[in-house]
This record gives structure tokens, sequence and C-alpha cells, in this order.
């Protein structure tokens, strides 16, 4: 089978690319880095470099193929070229649908995310619940898999400083913060390091690996149905608390707590590290139906019957690489 696949080499395309080809298959690689042309070549796969914008291109490249994987390109929130994500959005999922229905292809895998059935209340998530809906109205010939993966586990890479007890948790206000969760004894053991967010605790998430996402692409690529549907992918479901104890004790801090901050907590912090406010409190609002159950209340309706093979104590053994690492 001729399939086109769209992320270039990340996270997930680069394991799913290396077993579509060990399966048989003929893959074309999207990409819009030149750089890394060669790298896909390398991996046995044609590249295929442009813009996902740019409809003509899309619309060419998807020519002659029989299935496809379309994502949408990680956006920029921080900063000050913060793009209309949603507009954006719109515009990358209408070239793949065009793409798609004059090319003939049958097959369409879409990545979307926890929370795409929602048309409000999970902030930047929004933007896969257009897309959710574009890949829809594909005609009813063409099937489609609107795979919802749970959270990533490398979005955990976010928190390093957080663990590590730099950046404002250094000085008098670590000092604070760790008396407050840790006590008069932590703070004289030298206990450092502390996960902050308005979401966590108890909260129960569904995190997944890029490899598990990889692999159940491949499968849905090569299965025979013939229809559209909603797929969820998950590795484990995991309290916050567990997740923080996980990577505490794979780096040495098996103390490590993930506690709750207030909204307005959150989203000045999001604006200290760069996003406009708008972005801030669409950052909030989705770690808000985080804590509250709202992002995943569908997928614990509908969660896979199996979960992927790869644990959070596998990450936590490259989490604690790139910690000892920086």
């Amino acid at each position: 089978m001729k399939i086109v696949l769209t992320g270039s080499l990340g996270n997930i395309t680069r394991p799913l690319v290396v077993q579509l080809i060990e399966q048989g298959h003929q893959v074309t690689v999207i990409s819009s880095s030149v750089a890394r042309k060669a790298e896909i070549e390398q991996l046995g796969a044609k590249a295929a470099i442009g813009a996902l914008e740019d409809g003509i291109f899309v619309t060419k490249t998807f020519q002659g193929h029989d299935a496809a994987y379309c994502m949408m390109p990680p956006f920029n929130f921080f900063g000050a070229d913060t793009p209309d994500y949603q507009k954006q959005a719109f515009s990358i999922s209408t070239n793949y649908a065009k793409a798609i229905q004059n090319a003939g292809i049958k097959k369409v895998v879409q990545l979307s995310s926890v929370g795409g059935e929602k048309p409000t209340g999970t902030g930047v998530l929004v933007f896969h619940y257009i897309a959710e809906n574009l890949f829809k109205q594909l005609p009813q010939d063409v099937s489609v898999t609107h795979l919802r993966p749970g959270s990533f586990d490398y979005n955990l890479y976010a928190f390093m400083d957080m663990v590590k007890g730099e950046g404002f948790l250094k000085g008098i206000i670590g000092k604070l913060l760790y008396l407050k969760y840790y006590g008069l004894k932590g703070l004289i053991k030298g206990h450092s390091g502390i996960i902050l967010s308005n979401y966590g605790g108890s909260d129960k998430i569904a995190w997944v690996s890029p490899a598990d996402i990889a692999a159940a692409i491949a499968e849905e690529l090569n299965t025979q149905q013939e229809e559209k549907r909603v797929r969820y992918v998950a590795s484990e479901e995991l309290t916050c608390q567990e997740i923080a104890s996980i990577l505490g004790n794979a780096i040495g801090k098996p103390y490590l707590k993930w506690v709750l901050i207030s909204d307005k907590q959150m989203k000045d912090a999001f604006m200290k590290i760069g996003a406009s406010e708008k972005i801030a409190e669409e950052f909030t609002e989705m770690n808000l139906a985080m804590h509250n159950g709202g992002l995943f209340e569908d997928y614990f309706k509908n969660r896979p019957a199996v979960l992927g093979r790869v644990k959070m104590n596998d990450f936590a053994k490259a989490f604690a690489i790139k910690y000892k690492a920086q």
C-alpha cells in the first residue's frame, strides 16, 4: 500500500515510518524542513518537502496514494508571533480534505486528542474539534479513524525546571514552598523540587507514549474497516501524584509532590513564560478541564480495552537521563 504521512520525523511519525516500511508499505513523508530530506530517505521513505498551508502542494503530494495519516503541525503558542491557530487548523484541514478527495484516498487516520469532541471548554485543544468536523464531512466511502490520544508523556518535560527546583523556586520562595509541602523535616533534609499546576494531586490522567500512538496508527492503516470512528489511545492511567512519585524515584527525589495551584496563579505563570493573555487563559482552561474531569469524560466512557506497552516507568528512565544531563 502507498501511504502518505505528515508530521515530518517527529516523535510519532519517525517510529511510524519504521513500522510501515518493515511491513512492506511504500511511504511518503511530508516535511517542511529540507534538512530532513536525507534522513527520511535513509529510513527508506520518500521525502516531500513543503508546507501544509500550501493546498496545491498537499494535493499534488497525496496523488497516487492509497492511505493518509494527517496531523496538525505544532503551533507556537508562546511569544509575540502567536498564530491564529483555529484559522490555521481550519485551513490545513481543508487542504487535507481536498487532497484526499482529489487523490481518491479511501483510508485516513486523523490525529486528534482527548476532548476532540468538545467545541468549548478545552482551551487551545479546540482546534482538534475543528479538524475532526472537517474530516467527518468526507464522503461516506472514505474510512476515517479519529485517533484521540491521552496526554503525551513528553509534555512532562515542561516541569523539568520545577522538578530541579530552579527558576522561581530558587531562594526564599522555594524554601517557603518546600516548608509548606514537605515540612520542617523535609526542609532540613534538603528536599527540593515540586510540580505546580491547576491540575494535579489525585487527578487521574490517561497518559500516552508517542510510540504507542505510532503503533495504533499503523494498526488502523492496516485494518479493513470502512467507517468513520473514534479510537482512544493511552499507555497508562495514573494520578498526577503517582506520576510525581515515579519521576521522583527515577531521579532520587522519592518525596516529589505534584500540588494544585489556583487558576489565577496558573494563568500568571503562563504569561510569565511568554504567552499572551488569551493563550494563557486558554491553557488554564484546558488544565482546569483536566482537573475537573471534563477533558477525559468521554475517554473514560470509551476507554481502550488494551493500554499501550510503554509505561510511565519507561518514560521516567528517559526523564532521569535528561534531568541529570542539564
